[in-house]
């Protein structure tokens, strides 16, 4: 009898619970919102990816055509930029479509990000990664065309992107990579948010590829926001090196350039992204009024 009893209770429970989620506005702890996941191959270097793709809330009552964004380092990156816009998207900032490009597949993650995110070979560089990402070092450049000829190409295919606006996200190695693309090829975005960029690099080898650029250009149509945390000056001189581009950069007088710096109070490089992104987000799809 008490056995009986006691799975009529059960029973009476989970139609209940079952009730409830029909008539609530439920949502699982974990994993949301949803993203899509596509693989793909790069033709530049031979490596497998995955693009993880997490559409606004609105696509698919809508036939509207929405930025996208791009972000590296997608065990943290991806994350919280998915989180950040599910919560943000609409409300704050404009919605768009958030898409996070893996390490290589198979590969140590040191080695992927070491390897793709930098623009120079850097072998016994003493503030680099472990010793064979290190020996990886230097092929930003077919990654950055990878995402010009295949990872783009491909969301246009897909999705109803907007492609007059168009976002970058990388912090640290990521922010180098950013800071990279912005002087090799700054057409591939609009809108830059760069947090951290490791700009110690290579004997800071950003600042000569600014040179570079600068003798050819007079124009450099983009928008950049950039950031770094007020303690980063502990174990890099990241604060004073940012300070330093910001320097340069405004002393050129770009055409077409809009530049923000922030240097965030109290944080250091581990906690400074969900900030940044926030405030980066803000800048680059303000929403209309």
């Amino acid at each position: 009898m008490f056995i009986r009893n006691l799975m009529a209770l059960c029973l009476l429970a989970l139609t209940a619970f079952a009730s409830a989620l029909a008539h609530a506005n439920w949502l699982p702890p974990f994993g949301y919102p949803p993203f899509e996941t596509v693989t793909i191959h790069s033709k530049s270097n031979n490596k497998d990816y995955e693009l993880y793709i997490q559409l606004p809330k609105s696509y698919q009552d809508t036939k509207t055509h929405y930025p996208f964004i791009i972000v590296n380092d997608t065990n943290f990156a991806f994350p919280i930029t998915n989180g950040a816009m599910a919560l943000m998207g609409g409300a704050v900032v404009k919605e768009a479509i958030v898409v996070g490009i893996s390490y290589s597949k198979g590969d140590d993650r040191m080695v992927s990000r070491t390897r793709d995110y930098t623009p120079t070979f850097s072998p016994v560089d003493k503030n680099g990664n472990s010793s064979p990402a290190r020996m990886a070092s230097g092929h930003a450049k077919e990654y950055v065309d990878f995402i010009e000829r295949q990872v783009i190409p491909l969301l246009k295919e897909k999705y109803r992107i907007d492609s007059k606006k168009r976002v970058f996200v990388g912090h640290s190695y990521g922010g180098l990579l950013g800071t990279y693309i912005l002087f090799k090829k700054p057409h591939l975005f609009t809108d830059y948010i760069i947090g951290s960029p490791s700009l110690w690099y290579d004997n800071r080898v950003m600042f000569r590829l600014e040179k570079e650029f600068s003798k050819n250009h007079r124009s450099l149509p983009a928008n950049v926001a950039m950031f770094v945390g007020s303690l980063e000056n502990d174990y890099y001189p990241m604060v004073t090196d940012l300070l330093a581009l910001e320097k340069t950069l405004r002393s050129r007088d770009y055409e077409g350039f809009n530049l923000r710096v922030e240097v965030l109070q109290g944080e250091n490089h581990h906690s400074v992204f969900p900030g940044l992104l926030s405030k980066g987000l803000m800048t680059s799809l303000p929403l209309e009024k």
